[in-house]
């Protein structure tokens, strides 16, 4: 009886114990006297050390691209690479389609631009030698040659402290976002959209639209949907090898034929207007084969 009397006492203690432990709100920092101390976060300045915290993951293991609500647009495994001897850019063949991602991304997004930040450590900074710079705009020139508006592509540098391997080597060095137009930037890419020239292979005897042309056309379709009373003047214009009543007639096929393909875009033909003025009109001399390229051109004006 006694053994049993014990083992109640003890089982009562325990119990008591346990709420005292859990419960006691003096313990947990509840009561009025009770000194509680939580540090307080800036909810700004976590969400800045986290998006930092994201990149630099996410530049270590591969190329990437997001949108203004911090979406991905495209990402892959592979990344680009940069040197500590220039600003080259190494683009492996595994991503070397990036660029028309872009082009394409930008084309179905006209209220879009995007920024291309080339990084740099503070020693190289330091040097003057701009490697950051250079480096975003190696990667402006891939992204124009795959039909991107200069225009809407923004180099910069950026200051980041990475290392490079023993060849020299950094596996990264390059960010890419998407950034809404503001309103100043706009009035400079519409003043390139009104006033373009064109230098596709508009020597060779059959018509072939390439990127420049494809995506120029769907700014030049947004932009005229936005300014519904401007119209269109398209120029050929020619070197001077031939006659002049030929390179007239070569100017003015080939403005019709982008006339043509704009018209196929969804552009109105109304607004489109077609004219030649062969080898009358150079931009430069006609003196090399290279400055014979550049007066094979098409401008285009609108107003």
């Amino acid at each position: 009886m006694k053994s049993f009397i014990s083992f109640l006492l003890f089982f009562l203690f325990a119990l008591l114990a346990m709420w005292w432990y859990y419960s006691c709100e003096w313990c947990l920092g509840g009561s009025d006297n009770a000194i509680v101390t939580e540090e307080k976060i800036d909810p700004e300045a976590e969400a800045i050390a986290k998006k930092a915290y994201e990149d630099s993951i996410a530049l270590a293991h591969g190329l990437f691209a997001k949108d203004k609500l911090d979406t991905d647009v495209f990402r892959y495994p592979e990344n680009l690479r940069i040197n500590n001897t220039n600003g080259d850019v190494y683009i492996p063949s595994g991503i070397n389609n990036f660029a028309d991602k872009v082009a394409d991304y930008l084309g179905k997004n006209q209220d879009q631009e995007i920024i291309v930040s080339g990084y740099e450590t503070s020693a190289e900074r330091d040097t003057g030698d701009s490697l950051g710079l250079s480096r975003a705009k190696y990667i402006k020139n891939v992204l124009m040659n795959a039909g991107v508006n200069g225009d809407r592509i923004v180099p910069k540098a950026k200051l980041y402290d990475y290392a490079y391997n023993t060849d020299g080597i950094y596996n990264g060095g390059i960010l890419l976002n998407f950034h809404e137009i503001d309103a100043s930037r706009l009035v400079e890419i519409e003043e390139g959209i009104a006033n373009k020239t064109l230098y596709s292979n508009f020597g060779a005897k059959e018509f072939k639209p390439d990127a420049t042309l494809a995506n120029y056309a769907l700014e030049l379709k947004n932009y005229l949907n936005k300014y519904p009373g401007k119209k269109v003047t398209i120029t050929g214009h020619t070197d001077n090898i031939g006659t002049n009543q030929q390179n007239q007639i070569f100017g003015l096929m080939r403005a019709n034929n982008v006339r043509n393909y704009l018209v196929s875009k969804g552009i109105t033909a109304e607004k489109l207007k077609a004219l030649s003025k062969g080898e009358s009109a150079p931009a430069v001399p006609n003196d090399t084969k290279e400055n014979r390229a550049k007066n094979r051109r098409i401008e285009i004006i609108v107003n």
